[in-house]
């Protein structure tokens, strides 16, 4: 059972076709669901054949979590900050995280009445999680989570470290320059958890020290990054 967003704007606890956004997986299909988009770009790509295709590549979000799309048709439907209900969409992989593919059979439409559908400023923030759910959901995006430095290994160009709140454990990777943190360190770090060869790393974009401020502030076009 999970929540499922109405048209007239109320949310309501059904086993319906609607999926939240916060678990979907690699390889699903026949996937529906009510967004908020984000974030939308176009871009005019060539094929293997050397045709031309519009790609449009964005963000949506409801309450629960922040998920990369992909529509390879072209869609007026895909406005930043509007409601829209997709249906038969399906997930795959792309740089490590799972991400909406919208098809030429997929639907798109509006959800004018919006009512009580979370505002673009509240979907926006990124959502605290823990490990052991990150790691069962295959990955996420934007996120934030907390826990402690467990093991720290250097490699040439970045450490790499271990993060452990108590539900699960990632990797989380860092800069070089980034000396500040060690081991038993309790952390709260924000970026991405992603898919990899040695398991789920968390892609850093800020990391803070309990007591201390932000010692990394990359957030420079955080969400344009996976569009």
């Amino acid at each position: 059972m999970q929540r499922e967003y109405e048209k007239h704007g109320f949310f309501s606890f059904s086993s319906s076709r609607n999926r939240e956004l916060c678990c979907v997986k690699h390889g699903e299909s026949e996937i529906n669901t009510v967004c908020r988009v984000l974030n939308v770009s176009r871009k005019e790509i060539r094929t293997k054949e050397g045709d031309k295709k519009i790609v449009f590549r964005g963000i949506i979000a409801d309450d629960t979590a922040k998920l990369p799309f992909v529509s390879w048709a072209e869609r007026e439907e895909l406005v930043k900050d509007t409601v829209v209900q997709i249906e038969d969409a399906s997930v795959k992989r792309w740089k490590g995280l799972a991400t909406l593919y919208i098809g030429e059979n997929t639907n798109v439409s509006v959800i004018e009445e919006d009512i009580g559908f979370p505002g673009y400023g509240e979907l926006i923030k990124p959502k605290k999680r823990s490990i052991g759910e990150i790691v069962g959901c295959e990955g996420a995006f934007d996120v934030i989570v907390e826990g402690n430095i467990v093991s720290i290994s250097a490699g040439a160009t970045k450490r790499t470290l271990v993060l452990d709140d108590g539900t699960g454990a990632v990797f989380i990777e860092l800069r070089d320059k980034e000396k500040g943190i060690y081991f038993g360190m309790p952390v709260k770090a924000r970026g991405n958890v992603v898919h990899s060869e040695k398991g789920f790393v968390l892609m850093v974009e800020e990391v803070k020290i309990s007591g201390e401020t932000f010692i990394i502030t990359e957030m420079n076009n955080f969400l344009c990054r996976y569009t």
